[in-house]
């Protein structure tokens, strides 16, 4: 058994308008950038919901190859 149940930070699910704070940018041009290939595309945690979610670890990963 687990002793820490608690999600890394890697692996927090963020919305559009908190990779929009982290990055300093609209929504709009956020949605530009994954439309265009230059973003990690979000992820849907429920495959029958319509909300979508970004994974930390490909921001993360995004920002340290810019």
């Amino acid at each position: 058994m687990k002793g820490n149940t608690k999600p890394k930070q890697d692996e927090r699910l963020l919305t559009y308008a908190e990779v929009c704070d982290v990055l300093q940018t609209s929504q709009a041009t956020l949605r530009r950038y994954v439309r265009d290939g230059r973003f990690p595309p979000p992820i849907k945690p429920n495959p029958n919901g319509r909300s979508v979610r970004f994974r930390y670890s490909d921001i993360a990963a995004w920002l340290s190859d810019l």
